[in-house]
């Protein structure tokens, strides 16, 4: 027996090493945190990891969605890691309440959960990676998963040895060579009851369709882990052509991206073009489909994401960041040229006489200085704004004043509006000022105020 135990020891351990060399998960200095919820897969990376003598801590989430169990875990794994000398940082989550708030599963939320928590840990402590559990019948289940989910190429490709920092050094082995492992070393861990849970699509698949796969044809798991390899290295020359052809498409502006419609209607399969290049925006395929259709259209499509809103225009597909219409709020105290300047402006005061002379550019405006109240305010426009544009007709909206320049949408919220104490509008910067506070001839001083 101890000679039996030797040998599976010295196996998955040069395994389990020679996995991590191969990827190139680790370097000589690497400070590794472990993802441990106390279930077998993880207490065996832990041992693992252990017995290699690399340096580790270890996190874990109680997410008190198994009412005792969740609490027993928590003191399993503490426990452990008292009695092993090991740095341990453990997290409680009121995950349902999460869940229920943003709208999500309780699978995607404790996702989102333990990995938002895991980040901070990586970054306070310096932790150089992340290491999960997942092994080779995850891989398989996840390849199935992914498949039902219509995730394309992408989802296919499985789950890779690395991902940035985040490493998952047990791919080198299946679930049934963990559990031999974990009972030759007597490697205690706590079970989960949720994994024999069906109603669950991942239980479903491990407790039925692989078996069923194994019953029809014996080597049929590891076809698939080799078919999953293939994808992913025909995904990463896939992602390699994307990249050259989203240089192609795109024009990086100061403030903004395009591609071009032209450009972009002149592959084949554009379609699938414009989703690989906006799926890194947060733009979904259904949305993709929506701004893809309204190609052959004149007017204006908007599509909004979490960080990013998508325009399409006549000419081009506009990539802009959100716009936080609170950070463009800002006040000029004073006439003082610092005041001004906070805020992207310079001025200048000159006397009105028959030797001044006006620059016809919309980046100036010239306003009666003894008409001006401070504080003066700048900010986005907002419905019912509205001023009398000199050289105009009376009173204008700002929305029909836009309309008329042919802005997008996201081109309106970045321009700034400068308002007297009063409320009035000066200026619309960088366009056209107020004729109420134009100069006059009874106009003393004019104040000369420049957009840098």
């Amino acid at each position: 027996m101890q000679t039996l135990k030797n040998v599976i020891f010295a196996a998955m351990i040069t395994r389990f090493c020679k996995f991590i060399e191969e990827n190139q998960l680790l370097e000589s200095d690497s400070k590794v945190l472990l993802a441990i919820s106390g279930g077998r897969d993880s207490m065996v990376m832990l041992h693992l990891f252990e017995q290699a003598k690399i340096d580790i801590a270890i996190a874990h989430c109680n997410f008190h969605l198994r009412g005792e169990e969740s609490n027993r875990d928590e003191k399993f794994v503490l426990d452990y890691a008292k009695n092993h000398k090991i740095t341990c940082f453990h997290k409680s989550f009121s995950t349902e309440e999460y869940c229920k708030e943003k709208g999500l599963s309780i699978e995607m939320g404790a996702r989102e959960l333990r990995y938002q928590w895991f980040i901070q840990l990586c970054e306070k402590y310096a932790f150089s990676r992340l290491a999960t559990a997942h092994h080779q019948d995850d891989q398989i289940e996840t390849f199935f998963l992914n498949a039902i989910r219509k995730t394309g190429i992408a989802g296919l490709k499985g789950i890779q040895p690395r991902s940035e920092n985040i490493i998952r050094p047990m791919l080198f082995c299946n679930r049934a060579e963990i559990t031999q492992y974990a009972k030759i070393h007597n490697i205690d861990y706590q079970d989960d009851k949720t994994n024999s849970d069906d109603k669950y699509l991942r239980n479903y698949i491990r407790l039925h369709i692989s078996p069923a796969l194994e019953s029809l044809k014996p080597d049929a798991k590891s076809n698939l882990l080799n078919t999953i390899s293939i994808i992913g290295k025909q995904e990463k020359l896939y992602r390699n052509h994307i990249k050259q052809v989203a240089k192609m498409l795109i024009e990086h502006y100061s403030d903004y991206d395009a591609i071009s419609i032209e450009k972009l209607q002149q592959l084949p399969e554009s379609q699938t073009y414009l989703y690989e290049i906006l799926a890194s925006y947060g733009v979904n395929y259904s949305q993709v489909k929506n701004i893809f259709m309204a190609l052959s259209h004149k007017e204006e499509k908007k599509i909004t994401t979490l960080s990013y809103v998508i325009i399409k225009t006549r000419n081009e597909i506009q990539i802009h960041k959100q716009i936080d219409d609170n950070q463009h709020i800002e006040q000029i105290i004073s006439l003082e040229e610092k005041s001004f300047a906070n805020c992207g402006l310079t001025i200048e005061i000159q006397d009105n006489n028959k030797n001044f002379q006006f620059d016809k550019s919309s980046k100036v405006a010239y306003i009666d200085l003894q008409k001006i109240v401070f504080p003066l305010t700048l900010r986005s426009w907002k419905k019912g704004d509205y001023f009398f544009p000199i050289h105009g007709k009376g009173k204008k909206k700002i929305s029909d004043f836009f309309t008329n320049l042919k802005l997008s949408s996201v081109e309106k919220q970045k321009i700034r509006l400068l308002f007297n104490a009063n409320g009035d509008l000066l200026w619309v910067v960088g366009y056209r000022s107020d004729n109420r506070y134009s100069v006059q001839a009874n106009t003393n001083k004019i104040l000369i105020i420049r957009e840098k």
